[in-house]
Formats: structure tokens, sequence, C-alpha cells
């Protein structure tokens, strides 16, 4: 009984699934600071190419903050609101927002039709 009524609750609880989101800059990041740790974790990526171009957001719990980006030459600030099922940012000129959360609207792979008769591996050819 116990085993039945944990599960219930544990199904019937609200589920959180916040959006993280990508921030890519026109120039390059210099530091990142988030007025409210609370509420999101805001970290720039460094890439192999080392641009350091790319602030990964990601939400811990609904409420609204800013984050202040250091670029090297000025300083700009994002709104960000959090809701349960999604992550708002306030449209800034030179940035770039993309979900790393939604997967491609549509991907198939292509496969040969069921009649075609595909080729052969290539056979060894080697020595002893």
């Amino acid at each position: 009984m116990k085993k039945l009524l944990l599960t219930f609750l544990i199904l019937s609880a609200p589920v959180y699934a916040f959006e993280n989101y990508m921030v890519i800059s026109n120039s390059p990041v210099k530091s990142v600071t988030v007025q409210n740790k609370e509420i999101l974790d805001a970290k720039p990526v460094f890439t192999i190419d080392n641009q350091k171009k790319i602030i990964i957001i990601t939400p811990k719990s609904n409420g609204k903050t800013k984050i202040n980006i250091d670029l090297f030459d000025k300083k700009e600030t994002l709104d960000i609101k959090i809701d349960t099922d999604k992550t708002t940012i306030k449209l800034h000129k030179g940035f770039n927002y993309f979900s790393i959360d939604i997967p491609p609207e549509e991907y198939i792979i292509p496969l040969p039709p069921a009649n075609e008769i595909l080729p052969e591996p290539p056979k060894f050819k080697g020595g002893k």
C-alpha cells in the first residue's frame, strides 16, 4: 500500500522542465555575472578556436533576473524570465539565442528502398 501511495504522489507531483539556452555574442565575452544565482547559472564556454563568444544558460527555478555580460569593448545586460516550461530572453542587438533542449524539427535518416540490393563490402586483399 505504501508503494502504491508513494507512486501516486510522485506521478501527481508537478514536473519542471526548464529550457537551457545558448547565447552567442557577436564579439568575445570577457566575463559573465548573474544578478540572482538562485534562479539560473550562466557560464561562458571556451571553444577550440578560443573565440569565447558562447554563454550557456541553465535555469534553476522560476523568476526574473539579469545577466551582466562584460565584453572587451562594452558591457551588456540581458533580461531573462524563467517559467516552469519556458525561458524567455528579451531580444538584444548583438546576441543570438538558441534553445539547447529542442530537438531538430524533422530529422529523417534516408534508408534505401527495400528492393534495392546494396553493394558487397570490399574483399580483403592482404599479404600472408
